[in-house]
């Protein structure tokens, strides 16, 4: 049971990846800070797995023991993280405040599933090249936002209400967007539009969401 727990802890390793000359965002951005650290964490893991399957190959045990399974296992979602970790240090702390933003005016109050759809958007749109770069851009552009949503006193508002309320609308709509900006969210990088009506190019998926005191339809659709 030891040798499996010490097992699942981890790797198998081949290349570690290295974090890509073109994220060296500013170092001073705690976004940036954060996914260095955490994919840091990660390389520790994969070492630690590819170790414990060294290990237990020079005690016997083939590749298709279940114990060095479970460490190849560890080593390649160590390395699903830290591609994931790559993605959102691409953003800066700005841009995360200003999604975030966006996201509660437009899901806050809804549910997580909805909220990561939302969230989805920016992400989706700035990978194509009809929409504007950065996420400043994608957000203020006429259309599914607002301006006001780029303000720091909307992000103010937000965090003020939570406060006050004891609710923590601002802080699941930024995992949400986190989410999105790592590459986790289960969304089709061709949907480009989301709105109370229909727009676009077909819709991919429509999503009711009623509070009891409130009801609506969100589409998101193709571009």
């Amino acid at each position: 049971m030891r040798k499996f727990l010490t097992a699942t802890l981890l790797c198998m390793a081949l290349t570690v990846t290295m974090v890509p000359a073109a994220f060296a965002a500013d170092t001073a951005d705690s976004n940036y800070t954060t996914c260095m650290a955490a994919i840091q964490e990660q390389k520790v893991i994969q070492d630690q797995a590819h170790q414990t399957a060294e290990s237990l190959r020079q005690k016997g045990y083939d590749d298709s023991s279940a114990y060095i399974q479970a460490a190849q296992s560890t080593w390649w979602a160590a390395q699903d993280e830290i591609v994931a970790y790559q993605k959102l240090s691409q953003y800066t702390d700005e841009d995360i405040r200003i999604l975030t933003t966006a996201a509660f005016y437009q899901a806050g109050h809804t549910t997580e599933h909805l909220r990561e759809y939302v969230a989805q958007v920016a992400p989706n749109r700035l990978a194509d090249s009809r929409f504007p770069d950065p996420v400043t851009a994608v957000i203020t552009q006429p259309g599914p936002h607002a301006t006001k949503y780029a303000t720091q006193a909307a992000t103010d508002s937000i965090k003020s209400a939570d406060s006050q309320n004891g609710t923590y609308y601002y802080a699941m709509c930024e995992a949400a967007v986190k989410k999105a900006m790592m590459g986790q969210v289960d969304m089709p990088s061709n949907v480009l539009y989301q709105a109370n009506f229909a727009q676009g190019k077909g819709v991919w998926q429509s999503v009711y969401f009623n509070s009891g005191w409130y009801a609506s339809t969100s589409y998101f659709f193709y571009g």
